[in-house]
Parts: structure tokens; C-alpha cells; sequence
């Protein structure tokens, strides 16, 4: 556990590094900035969260007009649910956006909800589950064309002190996969088709990713299995001055193999299928769908509107529109940096089966 986290802390504190050595960019046309902020978000999963959060928008040495703006996200957040949370985010672009470096080294202690696996679970089946966890990602994406990338991936997770209530839970007592802890170790690559004009707040071209990972017993894991996932997004601006656009997004992700409950493929959340708690489906495959309009008012303020529907299933491509799940809301948008947008995104979402207000940084896809 502690060699892992120590690699992840190294890698992390490389990409912190690099940015900060960033700042001597002589680009005139753009300005390297730190954003620190007393921070607060609202969502289902978290209530109100509160905290210290701090991004610093930047461009490597050297670095064009042709090279998109990289960042470094780093949080301390508490919640009213008693959850923790701390997370250093860096996704760097180099020099004429060559390589993409992209990283996340997180701890969380995080009292959750349970609904059960499946998507007929009941609302009166929820369970109040609390767990620590750990979690390194890593990405290196070598440019092969124009916005085409492909590159290997690390990630290494650790789940513990699994409880329900205030009261540990047995091996046996109850069927959630993985209640006794987990352990994961795995490799994968993504490929990359990435055209958006911004990371933050796109408002042209399209963005697609395919990733996989293969989580081996021999490297460690507890749960042995592989995961894959699609991600499309595609960004029209319609009045070509960037004020009314219209944001698509699909997701497909599916499992084989034996899962614990954190890495079922789930629906709902504060990036797709708003209104729904993340969680409140869970199973081996999901797809999720979603379409927003996004329109500028005045000044630093804008309005979006979202609709988005979804389904989890068991068994490879056996699926079932039955009880379907759909959701809708509206929301409001407020800029933070009016050199290089990136917004606070203040969201309500209500779906058939559950309902959510979200305040967030960035917009959701």
C-alpha cells in the first residue's frame, strides 16, 4: 500500500513541479494564473461540502497559442456527512500538446448510501455504508494526429474498514461485494480523439475516448476483472460566437468478471444523469445518454438546461428498458476567469426515481 502511495506522491509532486516552473511562460497572449478559493459544493451524494480548493491555470514553457491552458486542481473538502476528502487533479498539456499528462492521487473517508446491485432495486433496500479508500490513476498520452492520443494507464485502488451504521460488519452478514476490503492493481491504455477548444468549458468540436483495464490476481487484486468504457462528446456552437451552445454526451462502461461493489458500473451523479444519486443503480454494464444547452446571459452569467436517460443491466448486451431512468433540470453558470472560462455550475436535476441539487467547478462534460 504505502509503495504505491509513495509512487503516486512522487508522480503527482512531478506534475505540481512542472507547473509551477510553468509560470516563467513568456506567451503574452496568456497569462498563467493561481485561483485559490475558500471552497463550497452541494450534491446528493455529499450534501453541503466546504473547504480549501486551489487551481492554478497555466501553460508549460514554451508553450503557444496552438497549446490548450493545463491545470492543477488541488482540494481539502469536508462534508455534513462527515465524508473527507483530498485530491490533487494535474492534466498537463505540453509543448504543441505533444504528450497529455493526466493524474489523480486521492484518500477519502466516505459514508455512503447502498442500494444493492441491479436495476429494480427498491429505495426502502438503501443501506448506510461507510469505508476509506485510496485511489492513484495515471495517464501518459502520446499525440499520433491531430487531437488523436494513445497511452498507457496505472491505477491502483485500496478499500477498508468497510462498515453499516456505526457498527463493523462480519464477512457473511450481508451480500455487498467486497465488504471485507479490497485491494486492485491494474494496467490499461486509452485512446484519445480530443478536439474540444477548452478542457474546462468547450463550446466547439468533439471529444471520444475508449479506455480499458485489466485488474490482475497476480498483480495483487483481490477482485480480479476488466473494465471498459466509451465516452463521446460533441459541442455545436450554434450562433458561432460561442453564447448558445449545445453539449452532447454518451457513456457505455461494462465489467467482467468479479467485481466489488465500488467499481460497478453506476448511474446518476453531478457530470451525467443529474437528479439521480450516484449509486442509486449500480450493475455490471450501464449506458447513460445526455444533452445540454448552454446560453450565455450577460457579463460573467449564463443559463443551461439538461435532459439525460440511462440504464444498468447484468448480462452483456441483455438489456432492458422496463423501468427505465430518465432525468431533467436546469441550471446557473457563473465564470470565474473571463481570460480562460471555467465556471461555477449551480445545477437542479429531478429524475423518476430520485431528485438533486448540485454546486460544482467546471461544467459537467
Amino acid at each position: 500500500m504505502f509503495r504505491h502511495l509513495f509512487l503516486g506522491i512522487l508522480f503527482t509532486g512531478f506534475l505540481v513541479c512542472f507547473s509551477l516552473h510553468a509560470q516563467e511562460n513568456t506567451d503574452s497572449a496568456y497569462v498563467n494564473k493561481f485561483v485559490p478559493l475558500p471552497f463550497a459544493s452541494y450534491s446528493p451524494e455529499t450534501r453541503l461540502m466546504f473547504g480549501g480548493l486551489l487551481i492554478y491555470q497555466f501553460k508549460p514553457t514554451g508553450a503557444g497559442l496552438e497549446t490548450r491552458s493545463s491545470q492543477v486542481l488541488s482540494s481539502v473538502i469536508f462534508s455534513i456527512n462527515r465524508q473527507i476528502m483530498v485530491e490533487v487533479i494535474p492534466i498537463v498539456i505540453l509543448k504543441n500538446e505533444n504528450w497529455l499528462l493526466e493524474g489523480v492521487l486521492q484518500y477519502q473517508y466516505f459514508p455512503n448510501n447502498y442500494w444493492g446491485i441491479g436495476p429494480e432495486s427498491k429505495e426502502e433496500d438503501v443501506l448506510d455504508v461507510q469505508y476509506r479508500q485510496f485511489n492513484i490513476k495515471q495517464g501518459a498520452f502520446k499525440k499520433l494526429g491531430e487531437g488523436l492520443y494513445l497511452g498507457p494507464m496505472f491505477r491502483w485502488t485500496r478499500l477498508s474498514r468497510f462498515e453499516v451504521g456505526n457498527q463493523p460488519t462480519a464477512p457473511g452478514t450481508l451480500e455487498i461485494p467486497g465488504q471485507e476490503g479490497s485491494n486492485l492493481t491494474g494496467f490499461g491504455f486509452s485512446i484519445r480523439w480530443d478536439k474540444r477548444n477548452s478542457i474546462t468549458a468547450p463550446t466547439s468540436h468533439h471529444y471520444v475516448d475508449f479506455s480499458s483495464f485489466y485488474y490482475s490476481r497476480f498483480l495483487g487484486s483481490t477482485y480480479p476483472h476488466f473494465q471498459m468504457q466509451l465516452d463521446g462528446r460533441k459541442y455545436f456552437d450554434i450562433t458561432g460566437d460561442k453564447k448558445t451552445v449545445l453539449a452532447l454526451n454518451g457513456r457505455m462502461r461494462m465489467t467482467e468478471g468479479t467485481v466489488p461493489f465500488q467499481e460497478y458500473s453506476m448511474i446518476g451523479g453531478w457530470e451525467i444523469m443529474r437528479g439521480y444519486f450516484l449509486g442509486r443503480f449500480r450493475d455490471y454494464n450501464a449506458l447513460q445518454v445526455q444533452a445540454e444547452l448552454r446560453q450565455h446571459l450577460f457579463g460573467r452569467f449564463g443559463f443551461a438546461a439538461f435532459i439525460a436517460a440511462g440504464e444498468v443491466w447484468d448480462n452483456q448486451w441483455d438489456i432492458s428498458f422496463s423501468n427505465p431512468k430518465y432525468a431533467g433540470g436546469i441550471g446557473i453558470r457563473f465564470n470565474m476567469n473571463p481570460k480562460d472560462t471555467n465556471n461555477i455550475r449551480l445545477d437542479y436535476g429531478i429524475g423518476r426515481h430520485d431528485r438533486g441539487f448540485y454546486i460544482k467547478i467546471s461544467e459537467a462534460f
